[in-house]
């Protein structure tokens, strides 16, 4: 049966629009599972990172692969085969049976065998079907046991931590005679110690770290194993069923944190080291039905309480957070689940119809509460089984992505990764595990929901196996240009292209394509790469012919921002000098120094035609067109990357205020000495910025002629003023010579309509007013400022 099999379509229903994620996925486990459950039952299991360890009614302790496959069977028990334990290397494993005996077994290395056999020494073998089995970390074949005689039933055993590695190794057990026992394994003889007696039944035992936890008709104990003290004790819940009937459950979440679920009921319980502190309310523990003991070492404290409407079946930690899943067990009559499951996801096929015994259930809960998710499952059989009938062992390994529950509830997958939970009942074994990306991802394209899926395939693309993270990132993409969405799709390109290097340039160039064929370039052509990837020449030749075209101003925003090929981007001049650097280096630093985006001077040719045309075209208005000054600055740009410096200038003194590159007009006639070109254009120069203009031509005497100067300026008389006034202010040394004697009479009649202000001061400086000449200019001053001041009602003295 396929993995997560979904319920028949007489048993689907309609899965509403928003339907929540599922956490988790189901696959029944068969090979060898199929032999067991046609003569025998499954009693009890226990899993390895390499192999299963089973027990079964008749006695047989089976190790199988972990999808089911035989490999061979360790020993025959004359009853039922109560539990067993494996130590963390998986050389140990010990058993306890009805019959009352414990087995320890040992592992040896492989020894080339291959059929199952007797193992030597084992004093209680039977006949055994020889069956061919696939090697794994343990052989077929060989190995010790030794076995423990209690006369009577063996509930529970369980091994010491790092039992391998111990020189003294212990192992605790326990069962009708109501005794727990440790007992320890010396060179020469075994040491046994009766540790607790007289409460019932042992039922189950946890070992972790020197505490060893059990239960019993009474409660739950804990006893420090390593300082020989008893740690805590908490009570069996009230009105709880019989242990036949429904089982206590304790797992070890960390070393110092256990879970206790009995009944209806989890109890979370931490253990601290070091001398305890009284407690601020003698009641707070009885509120939480339990009873703290303080050993002087160790203290325990329930520290969390959930109640259920359900009994739980069997409990299991999801990596070290605060999330538990809970199988859930709902007597007939109890509960809402005796019908389909309506998540087909959460359904494996079992036998039968349900009749009235409710669907077992796999909750994923935190320890505030708070339920993550809840799935049925149609398990072989179930409708017969009791609480007690279930199992739930769970195998535990270092994941790779530790992550905060608390504050993130999705980090449940990076809680999950390393875990594997069988679902078991003497006549099925279901593997339950968290959907992996892969199905995750699935699962969202199923529903279209495009955006989420990409999220998922992002956060981890290492872990995508049947996936293929380009094929989520086109469906994505393609969803939004059906959209048309296309702003929003260049915007994602970007974002997901982008630090994708040669890897993505196919689907650059797709997409690029795309957008032409939808008339869209303007949305993605901003964000085109222009190295690693670089994307074929044709391509951005059609970038900028569509904005020729089109849009004159992205044309001129894209070959600002490209890297701008230059004149000698060529292979023929690939050594150049040291002294070659009289190229501004925002127009000529590129990766890429022999490969350019676009043939420059073809566009130069070209620009230059559709100006001259332009300008014929627009010659009867009073100015050129924005579009027309866009490609005059784009042809700009291209004779500065070509060092075509003069026909740049050109064009920035042809537009004047229009320029809107004034800053690089200045600095093109600055670090290119490029006087000559604005000497006789003085008027166009001032007009693309006045404060600039005035103060290179006024610091630039040398190469601009004052005379020169103001012989251009004549017909702009508030221009000819500013020239002149820097000069007063910083060139008066200069000018406050008999040289330019005529300018300050001039002078004088441009500051009393310009800046009056300063007429005073200037007359007090130049030592060339001729003030018989200049009477006039004053007189006629005066009486402006007189009638001004009448106008205000100031009267001025005679």
């Amino acid at each position: 049966m396929s993995s997560a099999a979904t319920a028949s379509d007489s048993q689907e229903t309609k899965e509403p629009v928003t339907l929540q994620e599922p956490l988790l996925k189901y696959e029944r486990v068969g090979g060898h599972f199929h032999a067991i459950f046609k003569d025998d039952s499954l009693s009890c299991i226990a899993l390895h990172v390499n192999f299963v360890c089973a027990g079964t009614y008749g006695g047989n302790v089976l190790l199988l692969e972990l999808d089911g496959r035989f490999i061979r069977r360790l020993h025959q028990h004359y009853k039922k085969v109560n539990q067993v334990c494996i130590d963390e290397t998986g050389q140990y494993i010990a058993s306890c049976s009805d019959d009352g005996t414990v087995a320890v077994y040992i592992l040896f290395p492989a020894t080339g065998a291959s059929a199952a056999t007797d193992i030597s020494g084992n004093k209680h073998s039977s006949n055994q079907n020889k069956e061919k089995a696939r090697q794994v970390s343990v052989s077929s074949t060989g190995g010790e046991v030794n076995i423990y005689n209690y006369f009577s039933a063996v509930y529970a055993v369980q091994l010491e931590d790092r039992y391998a590695m111990k020189r003294e190794k212990s192992f605790a057990c326990g069962g009708v005679s109501g005794q727990l026992i440790i007992n320890k394994r010396g060179w020469i003889i075994d040491k046994e110690s009766t540790v607790h007696e007289g409460e019932g039944p042992v039922q189950l035992i946890r070992w972790k770290d020197g505490l060893v936890a059990w239960a019993n008709d009474w409660g739950v104990k804990v006893y420090d194993s390593e300082n020989d003290q008893r740690v805590t004790y908490i009570e069996r819940p009230p009105n709880c069923p019989p242990m036949e009937l429904c089982r206590c459950h304790l797992e070890w979440q960390s070393n110092d944190v256990l879970l206790v679920a009995w009944a209806h009921t989890l109890r979370v319980v931490t253990f601290k080291k070091g001398h305890a502190e009284q407690p601020a309310s003698p009641t707070s523990a009885a509120a939480l039905d339990a009873v703290e003991h303080q050993s002087g070492t160790i203290t325990a404290e329930v520290v969390a309480l959930l109640t259920f409407d359900f009994f739980v079946a069997g409990i299991s930690p999801w990596g070290g957070g605060s999330v538990v899943s809970v199988l859930a067990f709902r007597p007939p009559g109890s509960g809402s689940s005796t019908g389909p499951p309506t998540s087909k996801s959460a359904r494996i096929e079992g036998e039968g119809e349900s009749g009235e015994m409710p669907y077992p259930e796999v909750h994923v809960v935190r320890l505030d509460g708070k339920q993550l998710s809840a799935d049925l499952l149609n398990l072989k059989g179930y409708q017969r089984l009791r609480a007690s009938d279930y199992m739930m062992p769970t195998l535990r390994y270092a994941h790779a992505h530790p992550s905060d529950l608390e504050t993130d509830p999705s980090s449940i997958y990076d809680a999950g990764y390393g875990q594997l939970v069988y679902v078991c009942t003497p006549k099925d074994v279901v593997i339950c595990r968290l959907r992996d990306a892969d199905d995750r991802v699935q699962w969202a394209l199923a529903r279209k929901q495009y955006d989420r899926a990409l999220d998922v395939a992002l956060h981890d693309p290492r872990a995508l196996r049947r996936v293929v993270l380009t094929d989520v990132l086109e469906t994505y993409l393609g969803d939004l240009l059906r959209h048309k969405l296309f702003q929003k799709t260049a915007e994602e390109i970007h974002r997901l292209f982008i630090g994708g290097g040669e890897e993505y340039a196919k689907l650059w160039e797709k997409y690029v394509y795309v957008f032409a064929q939808r008339g869209q370039l303007s949305a993605i052509a901003r964000y085109m790469p222009t190295a690693s990837p670089r994307l074929p020449k044709v391509q951005y030749e059609m970038v900028l012919k569509h904005f020729l075209d089109s849009d004159p101003g992205q044309l001129l925003e894209l070959i600002r921002k490209w890297p701008k090929p230059r004149r000698q981007d060529a292979p023929a001049v690939k050594q150049q000098t040291e002294s070659d650097n009289s190229v501004a280096p925002e127009y000529t630093e590129t990766t890429h120094v022999f490969e350019p985006l676009y043939d420059a001077q073809a566009w130069i040719n070209q620009l230059e035609t559709v100006v001259r045309r332009r300008r014929i075209a627009e010659a009867d208005a009073e100015r050129l067109s924005v579009e027309t000054m866009y490609l005059m600055e784009a042809l700009a740009e291209l004779y500065t990357a070509t060092e075509q410096y003069d026909h740049a200038l050109r064009i920035y003194l042809s537009q004047g205020e229009f320029c809107s590159n004034k800053d690089f007009a200045f600095k093109l006639i600055t670090e290119h000495q490029l006087w000559s070109l604005v000497a006789n254009k003085v008027v166009n120069l001032m007009r693309i910025d006045k404060t600039i203009a005035v103060r290179m031509l006024v610091n630039q005497t040398e190469q601009l002629k004052i005379s020169d100067i103001v012989t251009q300026l004549e017909g702009e008389p508030e221009l000819l003023h500013t020239y002149l006034h820097e000069l007063v202010l910083h060139r008066l040394g200069e000018y406050n010579s008999e040289i330019y004697s005529a300018l300050h009479e001039k002078q004088v009649a441009l500051y009393a309509e310009y800046a009056p202000d300063f007429l005073l001061k200037f007359l007090q400086t130049s030592n060339f007013v001729p003030l018989e000449k200049v009477s006039d200019v004053i007189l006629q001053y005066f009486i402006l400022l007189t009638t001004l001041f009448a106008s205000l009602g100031v009267q001025v003295l005679q």
